[in-house]
């Protein structure tokens, strides 16, 4: 019979493809398939919690994904009185970050595994960056830049799916450039350039963010970075006038010949007045459905929240309040504040609501493990892409509850672990301890005996 672990290969990328294009496919393509969308995507939710489950292997997994279940459970159940069928509908909000991790840390346990594995992320990322330039490409043409902008993930998705096309990316790149000789790399891998472009297209102003991140990371992180800097200032200048001007002649048309780079223009979209802010939102909803207050604002009406519903800073409101109400009636606390949960939501507000402090703290002491933990026999880091992707999670605590969904996380999960390579104790430096203490010295296969 076939290693287990090819099994739960083939569903792990199913379930990419899935994520990645079911809602491009109903939402442009076949838009009659609509009210199958709710259950295609239960469905998905289901197969990745239980292929996370079948891959659960070390303790510190098992104490991850047991502490958030307990928390969640005790917090949605007993303090805050939900359903358990609203409970457990609120639970599919975290089984990216609950189990695409687990899932992809199995593949580095065994190196047979790990190189299918790698062999076929690599070919798969590379499509999905092709097949955006299409989507967004279409999608411009059909809606104009904006939110409807989101390539193979639908229309919602700008921002998600921006971020991903610069991580992979930059991901792609790195493993074919020689950090020493970065022009002559970059001149030679032109392609993964090109593939930047759409993200011009959808207005998502992290764009630039990501643009002079992903430059500066390409350096070797050593005294001469900064020599390397000035000798790559010319690339880089070039793609950010090309991308400024694709993104300024685009932007203005949707937002009317305002200066989307004015300082005034700036502040309207970082922040309004707190005072306002409810009764605007609501007049929005009513009259053309657009609500979306501002992130700084968001933060600042925290303390608004919490002083009308007082006694839920620790553990939060419970999980589920952020579904819609697709299948199940809205909460309480939805009803209340929808003005407040819907529209673009920063993660770190995402979690806190439902979890409170509590949350917050499950999860900045989960995401630093990610980065920790050494696979036993992937031991030497990549360090700017490390750092790469660390940035990019510290600015969607700020800016997108991205983390919510299982595409990005198990995007972000695979290209975390893929930070470590093969290599001598030389080279891994002085890192010489492992986390996970209850590894196996020698990891081997799982197989299935034949008959």
């Amino acid at each position: 019979m076939k290693d287990r672990s090819v099994t739960y290969q083939k569903i792990f990328f199913s379930l990419f493809w899935f994520y990645a294009t079911v809602s491009f496919i109903i939402g442009d393509i076949f838009v009659f398939l609509e009210p199958l969308r709710t259950y295609l995507m239960f469905a998905a939710d289901c197969v990745l919690a239980l292929l996370g489950i079948c891959c659960l292997r070390h303790k510190i997994d098992y104490i991850i994904v047991g502490v958030f279940t307990i928390l969640a459970l005790v917090v949605s159940l007993v303090l805050n009185k939900l359903s358990i069928a609203f409970t457990v509908n609120g639970f599919r909000d975290f089984f990216g970050i609950l189990f695409c991790y687990p899932i992809c840390r199995y593949f580095w346990d065994a190196r047979e595994r790990h190189d299918r594995f790698i062999a076929q992320l690599d070919k798969e990322l590379f499509r999905f960056l092709v097949l955006q330039s299409f989507c967004i490409v279409y999608q411009f043409f059909a809606y104009g830049t904006g939110d409807l902008v989101g390539g193979s993930l639908g229309a919602w998705r700008s921002g998600e799916i921006s971020l991903l096309i610069y991580l992979i990316s930059f991901y792609l790149l790195s493993k074919r450039i020689d950090r020493h000789n970065i022009i002559d790399s970059v001149y030679h891998n032109w392609i993964y350039l090109v593939l930047l472009f759409p993200t011009f297209l959808n207005e998502t102003k992290i764009s630039f963010v990501m643009l002079a991140l992903y430059f500066i990371l390409l350096m070797p992180i050593d005294r001469k970075m900064f020599v390397r800097l000035l000798a790559a200032t010319p690339i880089f200048a070039f793609l950010a006038v090309i991308g400024f001007m694709t993104y300024r002649m685009t932007a203005d048309k949707v937002n009317q010949g305002k200066n989307i780079f004015s300082r005034e223009y700036l502040v309207e979209y970082m922040i309004m007045d707190i005072d306002e802010a409810e009764g605007d939102a609501k007049w929005n909803m009513e009259n053309n459905s657009d609500v979306d207050i501002p992130r700084i604002t968001k933060f600042l009406l925290l303390q608004q929240i919490d002083s009308r519903e007082p006694g839920h800073i620790l553990t939060g409101f419970g999980v589920g309040h952020f579904k819609g109400g697709t299948n199940f009636a809205v909460s309480e606390f939805y009803n209340e504040f929808d003005w407040y949960l819907l529209g673009t939501i920063p993660y770190l507000i995402h979690i806190y609501l439902q979890l409170g402090i509590a949350g917050v703290v499950w999860l900045l002491c989960f995401l630093p493990l990610v980065f920790i933990r050494k696979p036993k026999l992937y031991r030497v880091r990549d360090l700017n892409l490390q750092l790469y992707i660390i940035i990019t999670i510290f600015m969607v605590f700020f800016y997108i509850d991205v983390l919510r969904q299982p595409m990005f996380c198990m995007i972000v999960f695979a290209l975390a672990l893929a930070c470590w390579r093969e290599g001598s104790d030389e080279e891994a430096g002085e890192e010489t301890a492992d986390v996970d203490a209850d590894e196996p010295a020698t990891p081997e296969l799982e197989t299935t005996p034949t008959t």
